[in-house]
């Protein structure tokens, strides 16, 4: 009897354990099909609409902007192999691929940056309307009528989600998830919090307004500050290109002629006798790309908090970097 209830009781937790495991399973399960769910989505998304799908995730234009550069980096190699234009082949493969989605990066970053601009305007007009009498969703469908640059856009379509029976607050987290910054998130999860505890939502609005002008306020001193040391990175690249040239074009031919004449005179041949003048203009060559790229990527984070927005400046001061050894040495 005793070893009969011990083996139910074996028997029951066995049972309790597969059941614990089971749930932990389905959870699993159900989180891997909303993620699979999402990747359709935007495939989905993408094939309707290209150009918005790419705007609205920047990163994705590297899916074609890799395999482009990886082709033109093979066939290059194919026939360049052994010659001194092997490095423009990988300089013009990194520019290929980086070009397209800093390109794409900055236009949304120049659009998000006028849509914040209008945030302030737009949720102190909501306040207006709440103070007024009127409902949140139709305070929105009011000032939907009105305009405010490149963020009229979003109210347009924030209104129609909500005509189409989406709830606020689902109607305000697409849209802070479709802007996608910190200010934007900021502003919608005071509106929805407030929205949901309820009480005087105007003031709450009032508040997230001065708020977002004040984030905008900052966001612009912050900019004028670091403009100059953005300045200053420009500066120091294009006098570093400078010295280089010059070291180029007046220290390197001088150093072969020494090289030359110690090699016949049979003086100091293990030193200058081994300079190569075209290997060290290549090193040469090589820093200034380098040196190029990196500060651009600098610059970003300098001026806008950020490496991606580097990538602009990346492309022009490696651009500049080969044009300057390619036309001028």
């Amino acid at each position: 009897m005793v070893e009969k209830d011990e083996t139910e009781t074996q028997s029951s937790g066995h049972v309790n354990l597969s059941e614990s495991q089971l749930r932990e399973l389905e959870e699993n399960a159900i989180t891997l099909s909303l993620e699979r769910s999402k990747k359709n989505v935007r495939i989905k998304e993408f094939f309707k609409d290209p150009y918005e799908t790419l705007y609205r995730y920047p990163s994705y234009i590297t899916f074609f902007s890799v395999p482009l550069a990886l082709i033109f980096f093979i066939i290059g190699m194919k026939f360049t192999w052994g010659t001194f234009f092997i490095d423009d082949i990988i300089i013009f493969t990194v520019l290929i691929a980086v070009t397209p989605p800093a390109m794409m990066h900055y236009k949304k970053r120049k659009v998000i940056k006028k849509i914040e601009e209008y945030m302030p305007n737009f949720l102190r007009d909501i306040a207006e309307m709440s103070r007024a009498g009127l409902t949140l969703p139709k305070a929105i469908a009011t000032v939907a009528k009105g305009e405010y640059g490149d963020l009229s856009k979003e109210v347009k379509l924030m209104n129609a989600s909500m005509s189409w029976g989406v709830s606020f607050e689902n109607t305000l987290e697409n849209f802070s998830a479709r802007i996608n910054t910190p200010l934007i998130s900021r502003s919608v999860a005071l509106i929805t919090q407030a929205n949901r505890a309820g009480g005087r939502v105007s003031s709450v609005l009032e508040a997230a307004a001065r708020d977002a002008s004040e984030i905008k306020q900052l966001q612009r001193e912050r900019s004028g500050n670091m403009i100059v040391y953005l300045v200053i990175i420009y500066m120091a690249f294009f006098v570093f290109i400078f010295v280089i040239l010059m070291l180029t074009s007046t220290f390197v031919p001088t150093m072969a002629q020494a090289g030359q004449a110690a090699s016949a005179a049979g003086a100091g041949a293990q030193f200058l006798g081994a300079f190569d003048p075209d290997k060290f203009t290549r090193i040469l060559f090589h820093a200034s790309v380098i040196q190029g790229f990196v500060s651009g990527l600098v610059a970003g984070q300098l001026g806008e908090g950020e490496f991606a927005a580097g990538l602009k400046h990346s492309v022009l001061l490696t651009f500049v970097a080969w044009v300057a050894f390619t036309f001028f040495v």
